[in-house]
């Protein structure tokens, strides 16, 4: 079992890093470290960073190493679905991942994002954002872990704007310029209904989306390199009109080209 550590460790932790730095470092803190902060949890395993860039990231990992971190190799495959460019770990066995723009391989560091964060810490050249509480349910809810859906739970009694968390969906729709991740977000909402018995004012938008996509990766895996809509009927039994809405949106987002009867696909990204 891995250590825990509350918020008196990760703040010290980090006032250590601002002061071997010799230039401003700004990194944005997510998960349980700024739930801690906000005493919305008492400890957490990891401290989760986000940086803007290659330079910044490199730039902390430099002073990471000088303050006895050293570079964790193996990580482990629940790590590995994190998508972090870089895990350290100092000997109390405290981790530090650390995110260049995008988390989980699902979600982008966004302007708005930013400028809803707050200015928690101020240590030497490290300056240090907290992650509003309505993005960090969405970056739990993409995680997907059994601890996220617990803190999914604790967010939501803080009193989400979830007219921010949708609009902050469908800007990340745009970034990331596909609709697949929404899955995860649909399943996390169902997780935390069965354990929790809690529902948002998300689940409609997010199931619509979720269903969508699932037609479209249904009429995706029937496809050859060229197709028909009444092929495709067959294949799936599905009706014309099923068809065409999923050939209209896949047409939308590139995914394939429609020339008369034909459907040719172009991309797998959806």
């Amino acid at each position: 079992m891995r250590g825990r550590f509350d918020s008196e460790y990760i703040r010290s932790e980090l006032e250590r890093v601002g002061d071997q730095l010799h230039d401003p470092l700004t990194v944005y803190l997510i998960g349980g470290g700024s739930m801690a902060f906000r005493d919305l949890k008492e400890t957490t395993k990891d401290i989760d960073l986000v940086v803007t860039d290659g330079g910044t990231l490199v730039q902390l990992q430099t002073v990471l190493l000088e303050c006895g971190y050293e570079i964790v190799k193996e990580p482990g495959a629940e790590y590995d679905e994190l998508g972090a460019q870089r895990i350290l770990e100092n000997d109390d066995g405290c981790r530090i991942d650390v995110f260049n723009q995008q988390v989980v391989d699902k979600l982008v560091l966004s302007e708005g994002m930013r400028e809803r964060s707050e200015t928690y810490l101020e240590a030497g050249a490290l300056r240090v954002e907290l992650i509003s509480t309505e993005d960090i349910f969405l970056f739990k809810s993409v995680a997907g872990r059994t601890d996220d859906i617990d803190d999914m739970f604790l967010l939501v009694q803080t009193g989400l704007d979830f007219d921010v968390v949708e609009a902050e969906l469908t800007d990340q729709i745009e970034l990331l310029g596909q609709e697949l991740f929404v899955s995860y977000v649909n399943e996390s909402l169902l997780a935390l209904d069965e354990r929790h018995n809690v529902t948002t004012p998300l689940e409609d938008t997010v199931r619509a989306i979720t269903e969508r996509v699932y037609r479209e990766l249904e009429v995706m895996q029937a496809f050859d390199e060229s197709t028909s809509v009444g092929a495709l009927q067959d294949a799936l039994g599905l009706s014309a009109a099923e068809v065409d809405e999923a050939i209209q949106s896949l047409e939308d987002k590139g995914v394939v080209a429609v020339d008369g009867s034909q459907i040719r696909k172009q991309s797998s990204t959806l």
